[in-house]
């Protein structure tokens, strides 16, 4: 990972390691997320001597949420952290 994980990074899913009800402990998605997806990181979640969770949205562009789950920092990438 070249970039750091902020929140309101841009990020891709790179690979998913859990099954795809892990990725909908919201309960809001509409499908799974999938490797390739883009999305926003909304907020990190952090638990002593647990490994960080990135909590990401992907949205269509009227701004409807498609999926939202946490992940593992290996499972994203930064696309882009500058606000555009």
């Amino acid at each position: 990972m070249d970039k750091p994980l902020k929140p309101f990074a841009v990020v891709r899913v790179l690979k998913l390691v859990e099954p795809d009800d892990v990725y909908d402990g919201w309960g809001v998605n509409q499908r799974p997320p999938a490797p390739g997806d883009i999305g926003t990181l909304l907020d990190v979640l952090s638990v002593p001597g647990r490994p960080d969770r990135y909590v990401v949205e992907s949205s269509h562009g009227d701004g409807i949420s498609v999926w939202l789950g946490d992940f593992l920092a290996d499972e994203l990438e930064v696309v882009r952290t500058d606000p555009e």
